[in-house]
């Protein structure tokens, strides 16, 4: 019946396998003995590459088992720090 549980086992919904390919930067450049700037450059998902989200899995729903979403595409940041 609807909204029953059938003879699904639990996490028997399972998302496609993804992967991301992160990296980091920093180069310190110093002025005096006490004295120092950071800088730092930082990339998420590089290759911007797709990567789906997992699955619905509410079993009422009308889009159960598909995939509707999408993980975050290249992301990047930046930083300067003068520490002293």
């Amino acid at each position: 019946a609807l909204g029953t549980l059938g003879n699904f086992r639990r996490n028997s919904v399972v998302g496609p396998p993804s992967w991301s390919f992160d990296m980091a930067l920093s180069r310190s450049f110093r002025f005096r003995e006490a004295q120092r700037l950071e800088f730092r450059a930082e990339a998420f998902n590089i290759t911007n590459s797709f990567r789906p989200g997992a699955p619905v899995s509410t079993l009422t729903s009308g889009t159960f088992g598909q995939i509707r979403t999408a993980q975050d595409p290249r992301v990047l940041q930046f930083a300067l720090k003068y520490v002293f």
